[in-house]
């Protein structure tokens, strides 16, 4: 869980310096966006259920995972722009691994000892949620825009959605089987069902061309 939680960081850090990039901000705009991105979710998460202190106060890697990944986009802007679908499912990864751990995250601090119940049933799908998009609504609050996850089109709360679910409802049964099947779900609905997935954009695109 915990090297999972780091890949999110990583991933999502990486959409929000892409978004500083299309902004022409600076490097500290960079660093700004793509932190915010990375751990907004899981601050909102962790303030709601009492968990302190927060987590990359705890924790440093996740801080400077998001430095990383925001320094790392910043200086490589070209290839960044170039592989943008690409790294759109980056950001698929990132959703699919923190709805997970938002959900683990919820019900291990408030629920342990209490196994299925439906107000840890609808407390951990919906932080599980938050979790995984909320970052990106920060981000774009920050930056003055309607949240991408809120758009007519977008199945960005309909893939965090299933995949809390799923991992919620197999956790029970197996930790390992939760964390493949919700993985696979989100990108399924993120990535091949998705207009914008990379399964319309490059793979259909590629092999309607050599028709």
């Amino acid at each position: 869980m915990y090297y999972l939680d780091l890949i999110g960081t990583f991933a999502f850090a990486i959409t929000g310096a892409l978004k500083a990039k299309g902004r022409d901000l600076h490097l500290f705009g960079a660093l700004f966006l793509g932190i915010i991105t990375s751990i907004g979710g899981g601050t909102v998460r962790d303030l709601i259920i009492d968990r302190t202190p927060l987590f990359y106060l705890k924790d440093p890697n996740y801080l400077i995972m998001g430095i990383i990944a925001s320094t790392i986009t910043y200086f490589a802007p070209t290839f960044f722009k170039k592989w943008y679908s690409f790294f759109r499912f980056i950001d698929s990864i990132g959703l699919s691994v923190f709805t997970i751990i938002g959900v683990s995250v919820t019900y291990s601090h408030l629920f342990k000892d209490e196994g299925f119940t439906t107000i840890s049933f609808l407390a951990s799908i919906l932080l599980g949620m938050i979790t995984g998009f909320g970052g990106g609504i920060v981000r774009d609050a920050v930056t003055g825009d309607m949240p991408l996850s809120l758009k007519k089109g977008s199945n960005y709360v309909l893939s965090a959605f299933s995949g809390s679910v799923s991992f919620y409802l197999l956790m029970f049964i197996n930790t390992t089987l939760a964390i493949i099947v919700s993985i696979l779900i989100t990108l399924f609905l993120r990535e091949i069902i998705s207009s914008f997935g990379l399964y319309k954009k490059i793979f259909k695109k590629t092999r309607g061309g050599q028709r």
